[in-house]
């Protein structure tokens, strides 16, 4: 059967707009917008009823930097700053926005680079200072979490830091304890002031630091700091630091 003019004509104009179809949804985009949270364990504090030994925990400073957010490949390498501290009314810190894709995007990934915290710890009478910096660069990637981005709509993607990981008396077990004792005991000389330098000259005691290799309790500190990092709320990430 011979074709007429007019449907010859017409079958190369329907492809062309097919693929224009299909070029306009592979690059249809909407927003993410990116945040930083603290929860209400750093807004408002650890309160006693949290903590297995009769502490309470406040921070006036916890300071984090974050840098290389990425979300549907698109990334935010300019390192943001943002002191989880202040009260947030339970939105977290905006520390920018990308354009992705339309889609659900499973490849959230992020680092944070500094954590700067200050604090005091209360238990009856006795009130134990501390002012902590830790600079080990960790990357957390393959999140527990989905961010579903709609044409022209702006989603958003939480980086939520649990600050109360610190205290945990475990590196492994799924119920750890929330314990602050074996920090205020390592104030030697009894100033109410917690040193790195007296973390460093501490055991970790009863702690249990499963597989890994810690010594003291500064070293303790740091490598339950490389699992403050969360995103959305609850979601578990992949977390690993230079050289590891």
């Amino acid at each position: 059967m011979k074709k007429s003019p007019q449907l010859a004509l017409l079958i190369p104009t329907l492809l062309l707009a097919a693929c224009a179809a299909d070029d306009e949804g592979d690059t249809a985009q909407g927003n993410v917008t990116l945040t930083v949270y603290g929860e209400d364990f750093i807004e408002a504090g650890i309160p006693v009823s949290e903590m297995s030994d009769g502490w309470a925990v406040e921070f006036e400073k916890f300071v984090v930097t974050v840098r290389n957010v990425q979300v549907a490949g698109v990334i935010l390498a300019t390192p943001a700053s943002v002191d989880l501290a202040e009260a947030s009314n339970g939105d977290g810190h905006e520390i920018g926005s990308l354009p992705v894709r339309n889609g659900d995007h499973t490849d959230a990934s992020f680092s944070i680079t500094s954590v700067e915290i200050e604090g005091s710890a209360v238990k009856d009478d006795s009130i134990k200072n501390f002012a902590w910096s830790f600079e080990s660069p960790t990357q957390y990637e393959n999140c527990e979490t989905t961010t579903t981005v709609e044409e022209g709509e702006s989603a958003t993607f939480q980086i939520t830091v649990h600050a109360d990981h610190l205290f945990y008396d475990s590196l492994v077990s799924e119920e750890p304890a929330l314990v602050f004792q074996p920090l205020a005991d390592a104030d030697a000389d009894g100033d109410g002031e917690i040193t790195q330098s007296e973390l460093e000259s501490s055991g970790i005691g009863a702690f249990d630091p499963g597989n890994v290799d810690i010594a003291d309790l500064w070293a303790w500190l740091v490598a339950q700091h490389r699992t403050l990092g969360h995103v959305d709320g609850e979601g578990h990430c992949e977390a690993s630091g230079a050289g590891d």
